[in-house]
């Protein structure tokens, strides 16, 4: 896979979770406050198994990169 496609995942991904999250805060199933909690919290375990990992550094580059992105979904929720 090349390096395009890995962004277009990515992205997909990111459009398919704020749908989601967005379609859960709306319809009362889940708070704002609890949807951005949970991504962010998910996003400190990322962050933090990224600097656990010594060896990998490319699989430390896209835990953090996986914080980055859940930071940014729960800022745009």
């Amino acid at each position: 896979m090349t390096t395009f496609h890995d962004a277009a995942y990515t992205m997909a991904a990111v459009t398919a979770t704020i749908a989601l999250y967005r379609t859960l805060i709306k319809k009362g199933l889940l708070t704002r406050e609890e949807a951005a909690r949970v991504l962010l919290d998910e996003a400190v375990a990322r962050a933090i198994q990224a600097e656990g990992q010594g060896t990998g550094r490319t699989d430390a580059e896209v835990n953090l990169q996986s914080a980055e992105i859940l930071k940014f979904i729960a800022e745009k929720l």
